[in-house]
């Protein structure tokens, strides 16, 4: 056990004094501020205003939807981020350096396991709470407690699903330069893969039906449903029929052959995506390390 925390000491160190590898982690949340700030915002206005006018409340709901996306990104891409210290180390034969000390196979690939676990749950908490600053100086109210709770459970449980694909994924990757293009696929895909980039409703079908099955995009349908769910209520009062065609257009709620997704078959998805992904992973692992 001391092995692996120091391990994972050693881990947390590299990817905190690495600043590129920081900001490359970072770099798809820059890229949705900035699409947010350019368009994004104007766009939903624009629609909203088309049946009501635009108050504080309407801006406050919308920032909340750029929120949640933010934060199911974070978990992605900082989780991402310290796997690329296990390409790094493979490739420069670190690792085999650790396995000349008492630490096995298994155990050092654990650590890097941990490490993703605790880099993105600490980044996407301090990104939680930078959002929420954001939210209250632009008007809003704060989050109640049980809110909190709720958003910081889901968040936990994005970071497991995210260092979860991440682990499959890197198994594949042996060098620098493939994990760098893998970085720049994800860093890429995953803001329309959670309908972040491009509103739900302004994408083709067959495209919206690869968003629904896609395990991280149901952590920021959890995410946008436990920041929105008062201002909807507020906003749309009187006008459910509306406040339906917005949220399956923003990807605030899911429908699949008609039948709208519950936030329970949500975190059943997410969390069979979880358990089936690392086994998956185990049972590969195993067999590259006989």
């Amino acid at each position: 056990m001391d092995m692996i925390i120091s391990l994972v000491s050693r881990h947390n160190k590299v990817f905190t004094r690495n600043r590129m590898l920081v900001f490359f982690s970072m770099l798809s949340v820059l890229i949705v501020i900035a699409l947010y700030a350019i368009f994004l915002q104007k766009t939903q206005l624009d629609a909203i205003e088309q049946y009501m006018p635009v108050t504080q409340s309407i801006k406050q709901m919308v920032n909340e939807w750029m929120v949640a996306g933010l934060l199911s990104i974070i978990a992605v891409t900082t989780t991402l981020g310290v796997f690329g210290i296990y390409v790094k180390d493979l490739e420069t034969k670190t690792t085999a350096d650790f396995l000349t000390t008492a630490a096995s196979r298994a155990k050092i690939q654990v650590s890097y396991v941990i490490s993703a676990l605790l880099i993105g749950f600490m980044m996407t908490m301090l990104a939680f709470i930078c959002c929420e600053i954001f939210l209250v100086a632009t008007g809003g109210e704060l989050l109640s407690w049980y809110a909190t709770i709720k958003i910081i459970g889901i968040l936990l449980l994005a970071v497991i699903l995210s260092s979860t694909l991440n682990l499959f994924l890197v198994l594949f990757v042996k060098t620098q330069n493939a994990f760098s293009t893998l970085n720049t696929i994800i860093g890429t895909a995953i803001g329309f893969l959670c309908g972040v980039y491009v509103p739900m409703g302004a994408l083709p079908s067959y495209v919206q039906s690869m968003i629904h099955y896609f395990p991280i995009s149901h952590t920021t349908v959890l995410l946008r449903d436990a920041f929105m769910a008062d201002s909807i209520q507020n906003v749309f009062k009187g006008n459910e029929a509306f406040a339906e065609n917005y949220m399956l257009q923003y990807g605030i709620i899911y429908e699949i052959n008609g039948t709208v997704i519950s936030n329970i078959s949500s975190v059943l998805f997410i969390v069979g995506t979880i358990m089936v992904v690392g086994v998956v992973a185990i049972i590969i692992f195993s067999r590259k390390h006989k």
